[in-house]
């Protein structure tokens, strides 16, 4: 089994980022900071923007898969305002000036005031058309912030529960 990334965990959905490595008693514990890319006919959406850290390795996953002929990156969905979620949101927002950014966007205005125009709020049930597939704004199960939405991509009904799991 390939570990490289980016790894399509799903027909058109891309999971992309870089380990988490963080040491505790002289041992190392790998974890993640995940971003996902899904694929439409039309447009593609990133869901989470992945820890500032990771920015340079999710430009690269980003190219790479740009690269192979898929639609471009027309919507940014974050779960909610932490920053292994949401911490590269000002670089994905100037790096892909067609993206919108999507989702609870209450108060990203105050960081981001240059990029008000490109945030479009929704509600529960609220869905992005990529062609061919969506992407849903759904109620968490757990809400780790009152900004928390959850994602559901409707083709393959792959959820994206932010820290929920």
């Amino acid at each position: 089994m390939s570990h490289k990334m980016p790894r399509e965990i799903a027909p058109g959905v891309f999971w992309i980022g870089d380990c988490l490595a963080q040491r505790h008693k002289g041992k190392v514990y790998h974890g993640y900071n995940a971003a996902y890319l899904i694929v439409g006919e039309r447009a593609s959406a990133l869901v989470e923007t992945g820890h500032p850290k990771d920015f340079p390795v999710i430009e690269r996953h980003l190219a790479e898969l740009f690269a192979r002929g898929i639609a471009p990156l027309r919507y940014l969905f974050v779960t909610h305002q932490e920053t292994p979620h949401c911490g590269g949101l000002g670089r994905i927002l100037a790096r892909f000036p067609e993206t919108i950014l999507c989702g609870d966007v209450s108060d990203y205005h105050l960081a981001f005031p240059q990029y008000e125009h490109r945030m479009r709020s929704m509600d529960e049930g609220d869905a992005i058309d990529l062609g061919g597939r969506s992407l849903m704004a759904v109620e968490p199960v757990i809400r780790d912030l009152r900004t928390t939405w959850w994602g559901f991509e409707t083709r393959e009904r792959v959820l994206f529960p932010g820290d929920g799991f």
